[in-house]
């Protein structure tokens, strides 16, 4: 039996971060952590959580609420609700309190996206009028690593031309190592000088201080150094069963010694001798993943270089499932599912809404 409805709005968190990386599909969005990050950008936490005879949470989800002027308030859930697998009464129950919360917060606007293996709570999103929408929140396409298998096996399973080249960065010197909180600075100018070759607008330093303290012992940051010279890093972020890349950035300097590869190589390896069974690189346009996922042939596709360098690694293109959004305003829920599919020809104002920059996983070449 589920306990009543518990509603917290603490920034830090821990008993739930506890439940979240013990949950099946629980993701570091859905972490207290994650919401410490937001808040920089104006979100504000407020989790849901459902208890069971014994005290323990069995299900639950973290909204991420913010005000906009003018409009009141958006919020959203990335990757959430957690519910056991097949427990049709707590998605009932948690979903019935989610909605209690929209009409308690007079949200404008909610969007939910369920998490990795949440596509069986679609059918009860429908009943519940939220209708499918676009601009997700968390990648809803992405390459995922196995690192269940052997290393050798993990190598195998890359394109012939990344194993060169992390071969070729190895005999030619190149080391990656671990980097500590005072090299963060050295990553944003990495990142910033990858955003100026792509007209991407890079976060500020802060945003990278902000993920390192909220995150004490799960964020990793690795670089390639070669012959004393820091050419590019990564960003790491271990949680649950999964390391996912959250940033890179490159010098754009030595493209002779191909660090990035070797980059990603080592943090798969990272991820491995700690136990983790993903290492996601976090993101792959849709439509290509989905003409990927159809069978097409990578090689008749149109690929461009980020996403064909992720391809090269070896993984899995794995679809997550999409977004549904829903209005607590009786006015402008006729109107939902015409404005929801085309919310992504605002992408640029939505974007802005949601606290985002460009630069993202996507800015490491």
């Amino acid at each position: 039996m589920l306990s009543d409805v518990h509603v917290g709005r603490e920034l830090a968190d821990p008993e739930w971060d506890k439940f979240v990386e013990a949950a099946p599909g629980g993701t570091y969005q859905q972490s207290s952590m994650w919401a410490q990050v937001k808040s920089v950008a104006g979100w504000r936490p407020v989790r849901i959580r459902l208890s069971g005879d014994d005290g323990a949470v069995v299900t639950g989800c973290q909204v991420l609420v913010r005000r906009v002027a003018r409009l009141g308030s958006v919020a959203y859930v990335p990757y959430g609700p957690l519910v056991p697998d097949g427990d049709g009464a707590a998605l009932s129950a948690v979903l019935d309190a989610l909605q209690q919360l929209a009409r308690r917060e007079r949200l404008l606007y909610l969007k939910v996206q369920p998490p990795p293996d949440g596509a069986d709570m679609t059918g009860a999103l429908r009943a519940r009028r939220f209708v499918p929408g676009g601009l997700e929140p968390a990648p809803r396409m992405t390459v995922r690593v196995d690192l269940r298998r052997s290393p050798d096996a993990i190598l195998g399973a890359m394109r012939a031309r990344s194993r060169t080249y992390i071969r070729q960065a190895q005999r030619r010197g190149m080391v990656v190592r671990e980097g500590t909180e005072k090299e963060l600075p050295i990553f944003a100018e990495l990142v910033d000088a990858t955003c100026r070759r792509k007209g991407l607008r890079p976060y500020p330093l802060g945003y990278y201080e902000k993920i390192w303290h909220s995150f004490p012992d799960r964020a990793q940051l690795m670089l390639a150094e070669y012959k004393g010279e820091i050419l590019s890093g990564i960003l790491l972020l271990a949680y649950g069963d999964t390391v996912s890349y959250k940033m890179g950035g490159w010098s754009g300097e030595r493209r002779d010694v191909r660090p990035n590869e070797l980059l990603h190589w080592t943090g798969m390896q990272w991820g491995r001798d700690r136990g983790y069974r993903y290492y996601d690189l976090e993101g792959l346009n849709p439509a290509l993943g989905e003409a990927i996922l159809s069978g097409r042939d990578p090689a008749d596709l149109d690929i461009p270089g980020i996403a064909h360098f992720k391809l090269g690694l070896g993984g899995e293109v794995t679809r997550f499932p999409g977004c549904y959004d829903y209005t607590s305003q009786p006015l402008l829920r006729p109107a939902l599912p015409w404005i929801a599919p085309r919310i992504e020809r605002l992408t640029p104002m939505a974007h802005r809404l949601l606290g985002r920059r460009r630069a993202t996983s996507e800015t490491l070449s």
